[in-house]
């Protein structure tokens, strides 16, 4: 099953393996779609925190906490360092947005929503299909993911 065909280009004889058209072709045009909405996406917010993170180390935006006094902190227990700088809890640091330490959260938010923004895409495909199992669970996978994220489920801590 898993063909190899020799190709020569004149120097050194090189391995081609022919099972990678044949594996392209056992993907659904669905999972095509999610794979390439996370690529798109997983890099667009690998550029916003690269942004953020530059106009925060330029001092930019008024940081609550300067990347000067970071050091001050690192030992600290995200408790502590909270209590000590006053920072927000939960999705309140979005009032704080325009601190250029909070900004930088803008793009790790984003990272995190990647997956439901696939999910979204592919529930609509297989309604339209009509393929109900699939679209319930993505369904369900979807209300998870915001539930998780919006504060629903509580760990003691």
């Amino acid at each position: 099953m898993n063909s190899q065909a020799s190709v020569s280009n004149g120097h050194a004889p090189s391995v081609v393996n022919t099972s990678d058209a044949a594996l392209s072709s056992m993907v659904s045009p669905e999972q095509n779609r999610y794979a390439n909405i996370l690529l798109v996406c997983s890099w667009a917010g690998i550029g916003i925190m690269a942004v953020t993170f530059i106009l925060y180390m330029a001092g930019l935006f008024n940081p609550m906490v300067a990347p000067s006094q970071m050091p001050q902190y690192w030992g600290l227990s995200v408790h502590e360092y909270a209590k000590l700088t006053n920072a927000p809890s939960g999705w309140s640091w979005l009032t704080m947005v325009s601190h250029a330490d909070y900004m930088n959260l803008v793009g790790l938010a984003f990272l995190g929503l990647v997956s439901v923004i696939g999910y979204i895409t592919l529930f609509f495909n297989y309604s339209m299909k009509k393929d109900i199992p699939y679209a319930i669970m993505v369904g369900l996978e979807i209300i998870i993911i915001l539930s998780a994220a919006s504060g629903v489920f509580h760990v003691a801590g």
